[in-house]
């Protein structure tokens, strides 16, 4: 199955180790799952959305264009495609400079160059951020390659205009709605490669539905590790007192307002890296971190039960958030959103303070 795009350089193996649970619990997908996605059927899915990618690059539509971009990316790792889904991609950011699923797509994929063949470069980085200036999400992509370019005053600016946003939203909600569409206008030709979901859903695992959700994360996770290496204070003990109260900002941003579990995680995640976290956070740290650990067992539920993965994506998609989803649900089980006095996170096994940075004891 695909998941969220990672940093090809993970920055510490504490947040990627984070990751990859959180990856498991917002994609809900089960081992059995991914067990099917490996079997020979893999290679006629592959084929499918190679197919796919295609026929979407036919189509009228700027947004189907920067979708089969998505679809070509068969082998991360490799880079293989990189050059024609850059292609694509800025043809479609060309076309549909307000659409934002194209500007998000086009500001997120991992290309190492732009290639202009009219001589003149659309500012990917930027883009979203001028579509969404009030939203802490398009700021990730200006962060991300000021970084990489080690250019310390575009960082600082960037990180600042993150820090003062007043919300925080990945439109993961907006990408279901994008990737249902696709899979419904062209279903796959093999019933064993792709098996809808139809008026009986109640023995169907819902294949289709986990691919849905699998390529709408990937569309709408923006990718952190940049902000992640800039606000490590471990890292950077010579950086500035601003550089990291920023960070603390950010960090209260997205723990407080994400629009999924994963970009709250990380807010968690970047606090304790920054070293900011004071006593008025604990409360919204351990509330994050409750109900991430809670939500695993509903999420292997939803697993199993194509009705109520269905009605899942159907709520993520008619509110355009995953947390309100996700806390729906932990009510509808009698789990309170805050938790117990004395209940601690464990990370590895052992307990975690509040506060406390795993990172900071790692070698």
């Amino acid at each position: 199955m695909r998941y969220p795009r990672a940093s090809s350089k993970p920055a510490t193996s504490w947040l990627a180790l984070l990751q990859g649970a959180l990856l498991v619990i917002i994609s809900g997908v089960t081992c059995a799952q991914q067990a099917r996605a490996a079997d020979a059927s893999a290679a006629d899915l592959q084929a499918y959305r190679q197919n796919l990618a295609l026929s979407l690059q036919e189509s009228s539509s700027p947004r189907d264009w920067a979708l089969a971009s998505q679809l070509l990316e068969t082998r991360p790792a490799s880079g293989a495609a990189l050059h024609e889904r850059g292609l694509i991609l800025q043809r479609a950011a060309n076309a549909a400079p307000d659409d934002r699923l194209v500007q998000t797509l086009w500001a997120n994929a991992p290309l190492k160059d732009q290639h202009c063949r009219t001589g003149q470069c659309t500012d990917r980085w930027g883009a979203l951020a001028r579509l969404e200036p009030g939203n802490g999400a398009a700021w990730l992509a200006p962060i991300d390659h000021a970084w990489k370019r080690r250019d310390a005053r575009d960082t600082e600016a960037a990180l600042r205009r993150m820090a003062a946003s007043d919300r925080y939203n990945e439109h993961l909600g907006e990408s279901i709605d994008a990737w249902r569409d696709v899979f419904q206008r062209y279903p796959s030709p093999l019933p064993h490669v792709l098996p809808r979901y139809g008026a009986d859903t109640s023995t169907d695992v819902g294949d289709e539905l986990d691919l849905i959700f699998d390529e709408a994360v990937t569309t709408a996770i923006p990718p952190i590790a940049s902000l992640f290496d800039a606000c490590q204070k471990t890292k950077h003990p010579n950086a500035g007192a601003q550089r990291f109260d920023t960070c603390g900002k950010i960090a209260r941003l997205m723990m407080g307002r994400s629009q999924t579990l994963l970009g709250r995680m990380f807010g968690v995640a970047i606090l304790r890296a920054s070293h900011m976290g004071g006593q008025a956070d604990i409360p919204m740290v351990r509330a994050v971190t409750w109900q991430f650990e809670q939500y695993k067992p509903i999420e292997a539920a939803l697993g199993s039960n194509a009705v109520a993965k269905q009605n899942h994506l159907d709520m993520i998609q008619s509110t355009d958030s995953e947390m309100q989803v996700i806390q729906y649900e932990l009510r509808g089980a009698g789990i309170p959103l805050t938790p117990p006095a004395g209940w601690k996170q464990t990370v590895n096994g052992s307990y975690v303070e509040p506060l406390d940075d795993p990172l900071a004891q790692t070698p």
